[in-house]
């Protein structure tokens, strides 16, 4: 009878044993999870802040597109109209 007793006393020591262990290895894995939450949240507002920026950069590149185009038709308009003068002060030394 003494000899069951202690069998199974050194079953259930090894039982919390493993259990010990196995509490051990789930707080490891739950900071390790939270850890890599962090990681990811991190991730995630650099992500933001990357798509922000380029939404910025997309923005000015479009604004100074439009703004050179504008110079562009002002200076061909002034092209025009020079050339314009110039062919008919031409026409006018042609008579």
């Amino acid at each position: 009878m003494m000899e069951q007793f202690e069998r199974v006393n050194e079953a259930l020591d090894r039982l919390e044993k493993m259990l010990d262990g196995m509490k051990s290895e789930n707080e490891a894995l739950g900071r390790e999870i939270s850890e890599l939450k962090g990681i990811i949240e991190d991730r995630d507002l650099e992500i933001m802040q990357l798509q922000e920026d380029a939404e910025k950069l997309a923005a000015s590149s479009r604004a100074e597109k439009e703004e050179l185009g504008s110079r562009l038709d002002g200076l061909l308009g002034r092209m025009c109209k020079l050339t314009a003068q110039e062919q008919a002060a031409a026409g006018e030394d042609r008579q």
